[in-house]
């Protein structure tokens, strides 16, 4: 259904997409058996009206294969030397400005009962993507300088991270705009100082979470 390359990363590869989020896991694009599995669509995801939120999957292999090398984007460096993103499918070319980059939970016990779900391919309302932004900022590891509106559609990149088991990097783009350039200006980057995390990730650091007992986002919000 497309092809997805990351400029100074290896990632550069075809993105299938199957009847749900499982088979790919551990299919390659020949539907070989294989544990490197195939970086794959949501199944819910339209590749030729691309919805409001397209979200890619792949495995992060230990040795640096599929989406390993998003861990690059852990730092305002990474950022630097990959600030944005190309993904093309059979109907157009789109390029993509990383937006922003977090680490979450895969399972509501690692974060007090709470799972933070950004793989939401539509949004119901304005509202409802304009929190969902306002809940990005809040756990981004850093600002890239890039904006955002709720016009805008968003490319999310989902893998494993260790941080702790269970862990998931998250790496959202924006659509490049008609008329607008490419360039993105990565010197305008700026640390989170205290970027929002699941509870498990403090216990891990020995920290207390001062987000306990913040407001949740939920996709009908």
């Amino acid at each position: 259904v497309g092809w997805i390359s990351i400029e100074n990363t290896n990632i550069d590869a075809p993105v299938v997409q199957a009847d749900d989020n499982e088979y790919y896991l551990k299919h390659d694009f020949a539907k070989n058996n294989t544990k490197y599995g195939n970086s794959f669509m949501d199944y819910r995801n339209n590749n030729k009206e691309l919805d409001q939120n397209t979200i890619i999957y792949g495995h992060h292999m230990r040795n640096n294969m599929l989406f390993a090398q998003l861990e690059n984007y852990m730092t305002i460096e990474g950022f630097s030397a990959s600030p944005d993103i190309e993904f093309n499918t059979a109907y157009n070319n789109y390029k993509w400005k990383v937006y922003a980059v977090f680490v979450t939970n895969d399972v509501r016990e690692d974060d007090n009962g709470y799972l933070f779900n950004y793989i939401v391919p539509n949004f119901h309302t304005r509202e409802s993507f304009e929190s969902y932004i306002a809940a990005l900022d809040e756990r981004k590891l850093y600002d890239t300088g890039v904006d955002i509106t709720a016009d805008d559609k968003i490319l999310t990149l989902s893998t494993c991270s260790y941080e702790f088991d269970g862990a998931r990097l998250v790496v959202v783009a924006r659509m490049v705009r008609d008329g607008e350039s490419e360039e993105v200006d990565v010197t305008k980057a700026v640390a989170n100082e205290n970027p929002r995390y699941p509870q498990k990730w403090y216990d891990v650091n020995g920290l207390s979470n001062p987000y306990r007992d913040a407001y949740r986002w939920e996709p009908n919000q």
